[in-house]
């Protein structure tokens, strides 16, 4: 979705929930940083040249292995980076704290914040908790500032790469770009879902699946749709057996595509009652079952 029709959207859900405002009006500055950005090119991450690469895809491997991103700079993802660490800081309280601790972080390596984005996208994930230990910020709060960061620099990347995916059968529940786990399902027709990713928000297409994208359940009793908001068409794709869940759009009616963003602000309460239930986001291992920290939605109180 460009960039106006982003904002249009914004601007008819804070009309429509005005006790949403808060939240909605934290994406607006999100979005006035984008609007005022230039991407950052990730096409060095892939090699469409490389002719193992649809070798690859059939077996599920996706186009981005993480040392690649050693060879990219990232100057402009980084400028990103300090201004939503400004607009963390206007919040105050917690996000505040937050923000200084990671620009101290920043300003200690004596790198331009851009390189240490990258050194982190490229190593291990041991390598990442231990850096946000050092910090003293929770993880999913450091993950969800670089994929802001870095969201128009992968819509460019996914503009060069729609032709060579066009044709993709794509069975999988991870991204065929990066391999991150999706954060939204939408019911696109009685038997094709479109699955949106937590990470790079590269969206695809598969048939409806048969069992849990988790475990493979497939006891109707264990993995089913457990809850359906009669407005807003979402619901919990939950399985009981390993305790994972998806939240899932019905737009069999339209429209087409959805915007990721604004559906995790709507679908703040699945969130919250899925975490009742003591179920985990899909594709989430255990050690690291939390609610991703969204700054202005998850420390939100009606």
């Amino acid at each position: 979705m460009d960039s106006a029709g982003r904002d249009r959207l914004l601007a008819e859900h804070i009309r429509a929930r005005p006790h949403l405002r808060d939240i909605f009006q934290f994406y607006e500055k999100i979005e006035e940083i984008w609007n005022t950005s230039r991407p950052d090119d990730l096409l060095a991450l892939v090699d469409l040249r490389d002719a193992s690469l649809r070798d690859r895809l059939s077996r599920g491997i996706p186009l981005i292995e993480r040392p690649a991103f050693a060879r990219l700079a990232l100057p402009q993802t980084g400028q990103q980076f300090r201004k939503l660490l400004t607009v963390m800081r206007q919040g105050g309280g917690e996000r505040e704290q937050y923000a200084s601790r990671i620009a101290t972080f920043m300003r200690n390596g004596r790198k331009p914040e851009g390189e240490v984005i990258a050194e982190l996208l490229a190593r291990e994930d041991g390598h990442f908790d231990t850096i946000s230990d050092t910090m003293e910020v929770p993880r999913p709060l450091l993950v969800y500032l670089l994929k802001m960061s870095l969201r128009i620099s992968f819509e460019r990347l996914h503009e060069t790469l729609i032709a060579f995916l066009r044709t993709l059968e794509w069975e999988y529940t991870h991204c065929p770009v990066c391999g991150a786990p999706p954060v939204i399902g939408q019911a696109v027709s009685n038997d094709r879902r479109r699955y949106y990713c937590f990470f790079c928000s590269f969206h695809w297409e598969s048939s409806k699946m048969a069992g849990c994208p988790s475990c493979g359940e497939t006891d109707p009793e264990l993995f089913n749709l457990l809850y359906k908001h009669p407005n807003e068409h979402q619901g919990i794709l939950a399985c009981e057996a390993c305790r994972t869940y998806l939240k899932m759009v019905d737009q069999r009616a339209g429209p087409n595509l959805l915007n990721p963003d604004i559906q995790e602000v709507l679908g703040l309460h699945l969130d919250m009652a899925a975490g009742e239930l003591g179920l985990r986001p899909l594709g989430q291992p255990l050690v690291q079952a939390e609610i991703i920290r969204r700054p202005g939605i998850d420390d939100y109180r009606p």
